[in-house]
């Protein structure tokens, strides 16, 4: 009896859900393009909107709430992808492979791994990052960064990753792009950015360049409001455009819309990412690009504070967007989109190019031949010994002494008196720092050559300033680690006043006074007086590593600014140490 049970039910679901078997059947045996179309041909106007449909989820656990929502919209709705935000290796692994299992079409997972997988995992490889790039000049450097974080990418099972930033920073005032650039000068930008595409890409993952038309001159955050950019056509097309032009002819396959109003290229006040002439007429039509377009994350206030979900959904598809990242409430959005086709608002031939686009990237990945991971090799491949290395490189070529009045750097040669050295490490206190790695590791060189170090290690507002100052008077060498870095949300990327203004005492005592800038590199334009300045612009463990070296003298300052501070420390400078 039982086996003719079987045919039964299955029969009984094949008439209720006859999708899910031609679905199932095709993806297994799709090898080419022609396939791809009859894949296409057999999904409904949902499955195919969906498949445009990229939603978040943490990697902490299987069995939170994050990761049952995820699990439900790729079932029941068959969503085209996830993008992980925060987690951890072994986790994130897992979901991959469970949520692949239950996708009847292989999904694209996705990342932020700008400066390594660390940016997103507490167990991944952190790199010095975009702008220490830009000091070194070097491209083969970001070729290497960008193949290694490709190789990290695919054991993770995350073939899309959302780097690099093409954006030039030309505005010192720039509070979300600043150090995650590779610089100012557009033809350095181009140059570095091209080369750690091909090393993404040359690792078998999709490099996804960032932010067009380009976010880097905005003293607005678009995570809390929509940024309006009112350069010129001729300077956007010259400066902005340049470094995706050229990631464009080399190859990029994907590129990300941000959310900025740019009423050179559309008076209309539209954000990018919903704009029709700058989507399809300025980037697909006018810069020939054919490949993956992504919006920013649309869950952030540019969008959020004009637009409600439906809106949003269908302004990013009539722009030409193939991919809708983050969108709140994916569902309504999926809704929207489906009642806009039947409506005649969009063409469903409109939503097939973008899914036709997408299914043949997955094609090309090898999705469909194996679209699992091997979860037991993850931990020999994250954050390896080569990464390491590799970290430590571009730290030790990057690290730029700007400032050296006394010739007191490198440390040492002149510091013979005992007890003559203090720090004060300042930060602003809006998220994590590695502050103490670096109290404990200067303090374990300068013990070679001066006895114990006075420390203060000061967040936030200075409640002890008359207490640091007179201190102060004891020591004749006063180490000032500044911790700010690019911070969602944060308006500014500075520190508080009261520190600014202990600081300038510090200076204006006649203290040799040595500040190392862990992130924004600009800071140096309030402390112009300060004897020696070095910038880093990174607070990551090779980058503290590759600073205390230098100002002992074990390695050379090789470091070029790849920003301008000041009309006496611009572009290009940075003294060389022997």
């Amino acid at each position: 009896m039982k086996y003719i049970l079987i045919p039964l039910i299955l029969f009984t679901l094949f008439l209720e859900f006859p999708e899910l078997f031609r679905t199932n059947h095709k993806v297994n045996d799709i090898k080419s393009n022609t396939e791809i179309d009859s894949l296409i041909s057999k999904l409904s106007l949902r499955q195919l909107i969906a498949q445009m449909i990229v939603v978040p989820c943490e990697s902490f656990s299987e069995e939170g709430k994050d990761f049952n929502e995820v699990y439900e919209l790729i079932r029941n709705e068959h969503i085209g992808g996830v993008i992980f935000l925060r987690g951890r290796s072994d986790v994130e692994v897992k979901m991959v492979n469970k949520f692949q299992q239950v996708s009847s079409i292989p999904l694209f997972f996705s990342q932020d791994f700008e400066y390594g997988t660390g940016m997103r995992l507490e167990d991944g490889s952190i790199f010095p990052g975009a702008m220490a790039l830009g000091a070194t000049q070097d491209e083969n450097l970001s070729y290497s960064l960008g193949y290694e974080i490709a190789k990290e990418s695919k054991a993770l099972g995350v073939y899309q990753v959302y780097a690099p930033v093409l954006d030039v920073n030309n505005n010192p005032k720039n509070p979300i792009i600043n150090i995650r650039s590779f610089g100012e000068d557009p033809l350095l930008v181009s140059k570095l950015g091209v080369a750690f595409i091909k090393g993404l890409q040359d690792g078998g993952v999709i490099a996804t360049g960032k932010h067009f038309p380009g976010h880097g001159d905005t003293e607005i955050d678009s995570h809390s409001s929509l940024p309006i950019i009112n350069a010129n056509k001729t300077r956007l097309e010259m400066v902005e455009l340049l470094p995706f032009q050229e990631a464009i002819k080399n190859g990029v396959k994907s590129l990300m819309v941000a959310h900025l109003c740019i009423p050179a290229f559309d008076n209309s006040n539209l954000p990018s990412s919903l704009s029709y002439t700058i989507v399809t007429e300025l980037l697909q039509k006018q810069m020939g690009f054919t490949g993956l377009i992504i919006t920013d994350a649309m869950n952030m206030s540019a969008i959020t504070n004009t637009y409600n979900t439906e809106s949003a959904a269908i302004m990013a598809v009539m722009a030409g967007n193939d991919i809708l990242l983050m969108i709140p409430e994916p569902i309504k959005a999926i809704d929207a989109i489906e009642n806009a086709v039947k409506k005649g608002t969009i063409t469903e031939d409109r939503i097939i190019r973008s899914v036709r686009k997408i299914l043949q990237m997955k094609l090309s990945l090898g999705l469909f031949e194996n679209k699992l991971v091997d979860e037991h090799i993850v931990g020999q491949v994250i954050n390896s010994q080569d990464a390491m290395s590799l970290s430590q490189k571009i730290a030790d070529l990057s690290i730029t002494l700007v400032k050296n009045s006394s010739g007191n750097i490198p440390l040492g040669r002149r510091m013979i008196a005992r007890e003559n050295c203090m720090i004060i490490s300042l930060n602003d206190g809006k998220t994590t720092y590695n502050n103490q790695y670096f109290i404990d590791n200067f303090s374990s060189k300068s013990n070679e050559y001066f006895g114990p170090t006075k420390i203060y290690d000061i967040t936030g507002e200075v409640k002890n300033k008359k207490e640091i100052i007179d201190e102060s008077q004891k020591f004749m060498y006063i180490i000032v680690p500044i911790f700010s870095k690019v911070k969602i949300k944060s308006g500014v990327i500075d520190i508080p006043n009261s520190q600014k203004e202990l600081l300038k005492t510090l200076i204006s005592s006649g203290k040799q006074v040595f500040v190392i800038s862990f992130g924004n590199p600009y800071l140096l334009a309030e402390f112009e007086y300060v004897d020696s300045y070095i910038a880093t612009y990174s607070d990551c463990k090779s980058s503290i590593n590759a600073v205390v070296k230098a100002m002992f003298g074990e390695i050379p300052f090789r470091g070029k600014l790849p920003v301008t501070i000041s009309e006496k420390y611009k572009f290009g400078y940075g003294i060389t140490t022997q």
